[in-house]
């Protein structure tokens, strides 16, 4: 059993921050920002009377479910930390089971007339409140914190160190339902845990709270809990990367006709982030990655248009961010998308295989590598040419460039910049009348999400015909 004069003298004064940070129904939070490279920060300013969360000691037996410590949020203060203390180790450890009841009347499953394709499919979660969950870790053993629903299915689970604190900042918590919270102890691995003289202490903080409209609400980490968002020319919508990895998916509409999606991802502080385009299907269409505290972005993406009679997945794309390392509970991302008419002059995502090669021309095209990105470009000239390619490079890119003739695989050309922002050139590659593809990738590690490179193509009438013999400027046609 714990007393509260054991528990408290195990906490430093720097909780009370990550407390005065959850306590935002008496906060002041900034509206998203305006569009630029600045990053979209969670400003949470404490009032000058704001007292702590009322504090509650954690009551034995509540190893279950059947058990489970009722939580009760006070509507002036809704927030509460628990303290509490893990026993035991193997088979016999301690596990502690918490349960909250949403406040307000469950909404009616009837009244729900959306589709998953709908405006409306995510009706329930858009009266949700706002739970936010904080676990800190007070002794010498990394913990678990799991949020289960009613019918005890598993929402998310997340861990923390020896000394850490960690959360689930933005979960959708209905009105009228009843969440769990199990908190336990992590064995390491090939370790058998011993109990410390003191047990394992921990805070556990739970805050109820409000969305903004234009923000994410968890669980969204796959296609059947992707969020759907309503998309028509431009939209900005903002999320957390709560914790390692934490995926977030959201579900567009298809647009009526074929379109170019652009989408850019404000550098969340400490985050490497990860953006992907998937079909109805959650097929991939296209994909990038960023550096941490990088700003990350996919350029004219191709979304084909809905198909009335089709099903429902073939009336959906799901857009997917990612923390692809690191995490911040505490700065928002957010999404700027942008639906609209391809862009001319560029390259065409997806294009990171022949089959999806963009077609070009004579002249010259833009596009960008994102870390570990490789594009493809299809030429096709009037006739037999002798044809050259450059390509400038931005600022952390070594680019590679590489010809290869279609018909037979066989590579014509190739080169590869020392350093980021040279040109590479491949110099008169005699096209002999067949279809060249061009390879364009970069050095390892390299990648520019923002800056773009240019490819530029320039072709003369060749010389020498396939066959061999001098070609005479009489029969070439007109360059």
């Amino acid at each position: 059993m714990r007393r509260t004069m054991m528990l408290s003298a195990r906490w430093g004064t720097g909780l009370l921050v990550v407390v005065s940070v959850l306590g935002t129904s008496s906060c002041r939070r900034n509206r998203f920002p305006s569009r630029g490279d600045a990053a979209a920060v969670v400003v949470v300013v404490p009032r000058n009377d704001a007292a702590g969360p009322p504090k509650v000691l954690e009551q034995e037996p509540n190893d279950s479910p059947e058990q489970a410590q009722l939580l009760d949020i006070n509507p002036d203060w809704p927030v509460r930390t628990v303290e509490g203390d893990l026993s035991g180790a193997g088979k016999g450890k301690d596990v502690d089971v918490f349960k909250l009841i949403v406040p307000g009347h469950k909404p009616d499953p009837s009244a729900q007339t959306g589709t998953p394709d709908s405006a409306h499919a995510d009706e329930p979660r858009m009266s949700a409140r706002r739970l936010a969950l904080e676990i800190a870790s007070g002794g010498g053993t990394a913990l678990s914190l799991q949020l289960l629903d009613d019918g005890l299915k598993s929402i998310e689970t997340i861990s923390v160190e020896p000394g850490e604190v960690s959360g689930m900042p933005n979960m959708a918590g209905l009105p009228g339902r009843t969440y769990y919270f199990r908190v336990k102890a992590l064995a390491k691995p090939g370790k058998a845990q011993e109990p410390t003289p003191t047990g394992s202490p921990y805070k556990l903080t739970v805050q109820l709270g409000d969305f903004e409209i234009s923000e994410e609400r968890e669980p969204n980490d796959g296609l059947e809990t992707a969020q759907t968002l309503g998309l028509t020319g431009t939209a900005d919508f903002a999320g957390l990367f709560g914790w390692q990895h934490d995926q977030d998916f959201y579900r567009i509409p298809a647009p009526e006709v074929a379109s170019a999606l652009d989408i850019e991802l404000d550098a969340v502080e400490g985050v490497a982030a990860g953006l992907q385009v998937l079909d109805g299907g959650g097929a991939r269409i296209a994909v990038g990655k960023g550096r941490r505290g990088e700003r990350l972005a996919l350029h004219n993406v191709t979304i084909p248009a809905a198909v009335a009679d089709a099903g429902a997945s073939a009336r959906s794309l799901y857009v997917v961010v990612r923390g692809e390392a690191g995490h911040n509970r505490t700065q928002r991302y957010v999404l700027h998308l942008t639906l609209g008419a391809l862009k001319q002059n560029a390259e065409i995502e997806p294009n990171d295989n022949p089959t999806n090669a963009t077609e070009v021309h004579d002249g010259t095209i833009s596009g960008f590598l994102p870390v570990g990105d490789v594009d493809f470009f299809r030429y096709t000239g009037a006739g037999q040419r002798d044809v050259s390619f450059e390509v400038a490079c931005p600022s952390r890119v070594r680019g590679k460039l590489q010809v290869v003739r279609s018909s037979d695989g066989q590579v014509l050309g190739e080169a590869e910049a020392k350093k980021p922002r040279q040109s590479v050139v491949v110099s008169k590659i005699q096209s002999l009348g067949d279809p060249l593809l061009i390879r364009l990738s970069q050095g390892r590690g390299d990648g520019n999400p923002n800056e773009p490179y240019s490819l530029t193509i320039i072709s003369a009438p060749s010389l020498i015909q396939k066959n061999g013999v001098t070609n005479s400027p009489s029969t070439l046609n007109p360059d």
